[in-house]
């Protein structure tokens, strides 16, 4: 199905870019940056937040309180990652299709009130996420650093 193909490159994507960046040390992750977030660790805090409220929403939170991430490196964010994409994962395996088509109303953190499908919520995560990893990708080159290549493309090749 194509939401488990989104959802599995999302996990790679999300793994590819920490790993990347753990390559380059901790002190590229925690360097400030005048940015849309202060630094790629603040960048990694904001989308693994925003991910649990989408997960809470999913599950019929309307208004769900935003958790905090302990990520203070790239290793432990790739293990926060991992443990809320393995949550997700056991979650959305529980849902038929009807459920994943079912309309969610749900009240964003300005207080603006949305109605989504499940998976419209998948992939408005996904997407967010992948805007985000642009952004880091950016930011490592305005550190002198080489990015890395997320696109799509390159997800079926490596994991064939």
């Amino acid at each position: 199905m194509l939401r488990d193909k989104l959802f599995a490159y999302h996990q790679w994507a999300s793994q590819e870019i920490l790993s990347h960046t753990e390559g380059l040390g901790d002190a590229v992750f925690t360097r400030e940056e005048d940015s849309s977030f202060a630094s790629i660790k603040e960048t990694v805090r904001h989308v693994i937040t925003v991910e649990k409220l989408w997960l809470l929403r999913m599950t019929g939170i309307e208004k769900p309180a935003a958790e905090q991430f302990h990520v203070d490196t790239a290793a432990e964010a790739k293990q926060a990652f991992m443990l809320l994409h393995a949550e997700m994962e056991l979650y959305f395996s529980s849902l038929t299709e009807d459920q994943w088509q079912e309309v969610m109303r749900f009240t964003n953190l300005r207080g603006n009130s949305f109605e989504e499908t499940r998976e419209e919520m998948l992939f408005t995560f996904i997407n967010h996420a992948s805007y985000h990893r642009g952004q880091i990708v950016s930011l490592l080159r305005q550190f002198g650093e080489e990015g890395t290549v997320l696109d799509y493309i390159y997800f079926p090749k490596e994991n064939r």
